[in-house]
């Protein structure tokens, strides 16, 4: 209420009241693993006891409070969509973040928080977007605005206290006596992700919250470097993240009460589909007609093929890293955008692109050939009922044909993202590769059998990638070193 009556002229002080209790004591909710919705129950509940102010439908939280009018309206009346023109979808996906209702009423209310000084901590699973929402406002602050500077800190398991003290006086400088600060008049946002990630000591405390919480309270700390000496801090601000899922399940309340929390659930499909849709529609439209109207089939595809996925391969103490998130779906069409005019010149060709590139994200994941005849039965399946027109069957049955993309398929120096015709062009381009790589190194004798020449393909594709980071499984012996070499050689 404080951020905003000190903006607005509120004209019915009852709206914003009822909007900042909704948000301050509802926010905390959102659907849990049992099924079960708490925002739809708390948005009944609050309906049936407080019927003041009414809303329109669905829920309470669908709902933003118009100022000049006195009333209720939906949030996506708040977007700005000039983001969706300026995309450039040579740079990652998660360089932009595109207005859904999720997004802007999140980044709204992070902003009246932060306008006052009171920090926001956003607690959801992984993947569900809460470093992407975060990391979208602090850019559209910093960049459009005077005000402030900012810092993303990421916590692990062995962060303590000093490590963290080193992290905060990065951006700080000694601005007369023992007071500290961001350079010139600026705030300092730091951006504490995954904050409940250290480790307990033996004490059953973790150093690095309890130096938080001092800041928190007194707005300084100690330089154990110079003895005991105190730093009075100025002009910084707290932004948090943390899944609660992981690392400890609890933050110490004393730090926690200086948060105000919100609950980020997964992305609904629609909000997928807008934000997916708004990448592939701006880098296909370059492409040719009939290959651009294949585009909202397969974000439907997709989303219906992650969904029958995470379904069917739940995580198992033996298949532990059988999680799949929005990360996953997120780098199945950044993978799409590699795609260029002069290769996908048809759509049935970036229907085999989709194909691989969800087989590389998916099923390169999967463990035993068992799991993989069963994720290429998912995708056949959801195949065959998207693109009706397309027959792929070929790459789906008992000895699939080889569906290789790469972007050394013309020579080594092409670099144009395109398919490997047959096998036999696969092997000629990797000798070549091994043969360079030869002349100038240790010589690496390698036989090259169909499934090392995959591996190589896959680990190139993943390394060619921006933040591209490979981790490869296998046993003793089984070339993941030598594989490893010459695809970094070919990249």
């Amino acid at each position: 209420m404080q951020a905003i009556i000190t903006t607005n002229e509120v004209k019915a002080l009852e709206y914003v009241f009822v909007f900042a209790a909704i948000w301050c004591i509802g926010g905390g909710f959102t659907q849990m693993a049992d099924g079960k919705d708490y925002r739809k129950e708390f948005s009944k509940w609050w309906t049936d006891k407080f019927k003041a102010i009414k809303f329109p439908g669905k829920t309470v939280f669908d709902y933003y409070i118009d100022i000049e009018n006195s009333k209720v309206d939906e949030w996506i009346k708040l977007a700005n969509m000039d983001i969706v023109n300026t995309i450039d979808t040579t740079k990652s996906i998660q360089s932009y973040t595109i207005p859904t209702v999720d997004t802007i009423a999140t980044q709204y209310l992070m902003r009246q928080f932060m306008s006052v000084g009171h920090s926001p901590l956003l607690v959801g699973q992984a993947g569900c977007g809460k470093t992407q929402i975060i990391k979208g406002l602090l850019r559209d602050l910093v960049d459009k605005t005077d005000d402030y500077l900012s810092q993303t800190i990421n916590m692990n398991y062995y962060t303590d206290a000093t490590t963290l003290r080193t992290n905060l006086m990065a951006q700080l400088e000694k601005q007369g006596g023992t007071r500290y600060g961001p350079v010139g008049k600026y705030t300092l946002i730091y951006f504490i992700d995954d904050l409940n990630m250290p480790r307990l000591d033996p004490f059953n405390t973790q150093s690095a919250i309890a130096l938080l919480r001092q800041v928190k309270d007194y707005n300084h700390w100690y330089d154990l470097s110079k003895g005991i000496q105190l730093l009075q801090v100025q002009r910084t601000l707290m932004v948090c993240a943390m899944n609660p899922f992981a690392g400890s399940f609890t933050v110490n309340p004393r730090l926690q009460r200086h948060f105000w929390m919100l609950a980020v659930g997964m992305p609904m499909d629609a909000s997928l589909s807008q934000i997916y849709g708004a990448y592939l529609g701006k880098h296909f439209g370059k492409f040719k007609a009939s290959i651009h109207e294949q585009v909202q089939f397969i974000i439907k595809a997709t989303l219906n093929l992650h969904s029958e996925v995470t379904r069917t391969f739940r995580k198992t103490a033996q298949n532990f890293h059988y999680e799949f998130n929005v990360r996953h779906l997120t780098n199945v069409f950044q993978g799409l955008l590699n795609a260029k005019p002069e290769a996908i010149s048809e759509p049935d060709k970036l229907v085999k692109l989709w194909v691989h590139e969800a087989e590389r994200i998916y099923g390169d994941r999967l463990v035993s050939h068992a799991h993989l005849a069963k994720y290429r039965e998912i995708a056949a399946d959801i195949t065959n009922k998207a693109f009706t027109k397309i027959n792929l069957k070929k790459y789906f049955g008992a000895t699939p044909e080889i569906l290789v993309f790469a972007n050394f398929v013309g020579s080594l120096d092409d670099k144009l993202y395109d398919i490997f015709p047959n096998g036999e062009l696969m092997a000629q381009r990797l000798t070549e590769g091994l043969n360079a790589y030869n002349e100038l190194n240790a010589v690496m004798d390698l036989v090259l059998f169909e499934d090392a020449m995959k591996h190589v393909c896959k680990i190139s594709r993943i390394i060619s990638a921006d933040q591209g980071h490979a981790l490869l499984v296998g046993v003793g012996g089984s070339g993941k070193q030598s594989l490893a070499t010459l695809a970094a050689s070919i990249c």
